[in-house]
């Protein structure tokens, strides 16, 4: 182990640094439909948009404020020409049963149901034309070792890399109809790394990841060195960025 934690924390620094622009920005679409051909840049940049909410699989309602404010933080930089009513606004103006039981609904069934998004649209007054709604399918972690770039001088020459994949659906409903005019879902990945400090010989005693195979460690991941994985939100924000640039009117593709 390197017995100069300063040192240490640098080369972390480093690392994640170098590691930054080609991972935690990676995301692709897996699906993207525009609904209604009425759902027009036009039409969204004069009706507006209101974040109804982001939810995740199988979580309590605790986790979602920083996914909230992820996709709200990707709109205004990615889609500014886009009115956005914030989810603390919209929130603001359901009642405790609308407010609880919209999300509850789409975070069980993928779908909100029709009354309450019925009663969403009806309290928010015509402040926005359309709603969005984001629900987390997946977020799993992934553990791997890999050879360190050669600009970063790892003692044993590997970085400890920890990872995070999300899969996420982002629906757009007409608030005056309450129809669906858009859906996609998108996955996107962020990782955290770390010097390998842990001795190679405990380090070969389990499956490691060559040529970018992952592996699961055999004991505990913080017991081999491995880093913290990214926060969701995070990991979220390039597949938001797929989203603000899928809507219609969004720049085209890079």
């Amino acid at each position: 182990m390197n017995p100069n934690p300063p040192i240490r924390s640098a080369l972390i620094v480093l690392i994640a640094a170098a590691l930054a622009a080609w991972a935690a920005g990676c995301a692709h679409v897996a699906d993207v439909r525009q609904v209604d051909p009425g759902f027009t840049a036009e039409a969204l940049r004069a009706g507006g948009l209101a974040n109804l909410g982001v939810v995740q699989v199988n979580e309590i309602p605790q986790v979602r404020p920083p996914l909230i404010a992820a996709l709200e933080r990707v709109l205004a930089a990615t889609r500014s020409d886009i009115p956005l009513v914030a989810a603390a606004r919209a929130q603001a103006t359901f009642d405790e049963s609308t407010s609880r039981l919209l999300l509850l609904g789409y975070q069980m069934h993928g779908a909100p149901e029709a009354v309450w998004l019925a009663r969403a649209a009806d309290s928010l007054h015509g402040a926005a034309r359309y709603g969005v709604l984001a629900r987390v399918e997946s977020a799993a972690i992934r553990y791997s070792v890999r050879d360190a770039p050669p600009d970063l001088h790892s003692p044993s020459g590997r970085i400890m890399v920890t990872g995070r994949d999300t899969r996420v659906t982002v629906s757009v409903y007409d608030l005056p109809t309450r129809v669906l005019v858009f859906t996609g879902t998108y996955a996107a990945a962020a990782e955290s790394a770390a010097a390998d400090t842990v001795p190679v010989k405990t380090w070969l005693q389990g499956p490691r990841e060559q040529a970018g195979i992952t592996v699961a460690p055999q004991e505990p991941p913080s017991q081999q060195g491995y880093p913290g994985p990214p926060p969701l939100a995070q990991a979220l924000e390039s597949a938001f960025v797929e989203f603000a640039r899928s809507l219609p009117g969004g720049p085209p593709p890079q």
